[in-house]
């Protein structure tokens, strides 16, 4: 935790951007990079018609509540590297996800 999943960039430039990013999260929410989940998704966005109506790429953080400024240094971090391919708008949307409804289990083998 956090996961973070992003949309509407091409997979090269996810790519691209990742190396830098992970680690720069990683620091501002002073945690292991391996806490970091880290989703691409390719996506359309389609019209009424069926057309391609391109889209703001998009970035969703999930992660346990964090402070106000927090979510605002970690939104900068992806703005900024996002600007430095191209990039110069982006939405983020971070969701807060409450401890008591978070599992990671592992079962062992039978």
């Amino acid at each position: 935790m956090p996961k973070i999943v992003i949309s509407g960039i091409s997979e090269e430039v996810v790519r691209t951007v990742t190396p830098r990013l992970i680690p720069a999260v990683a620091e501002a929410l002073a945690c292991p990079v391996e806490w970091i989940s880290f989703e691409y998704v390719p996506s359309i966005y389609l019209g009424a018609e069926g057309e391609d109506r391109g889209h703001c790429p998009m970035v969703e953080i999930y992660w346990f509540k964090r402070p106000e400024e927090l979510m605002q240094k970690v939104s900068d971090i992806f703005s900024e590297e996002l600007a430095r391919v191209g990039i110069n708008r982006v939405i983020i949307q971070i969701i807060d996800t409450l401890r008591e409804n978070y599992f990671d289990l592992t079962h062992d083998a039978v």
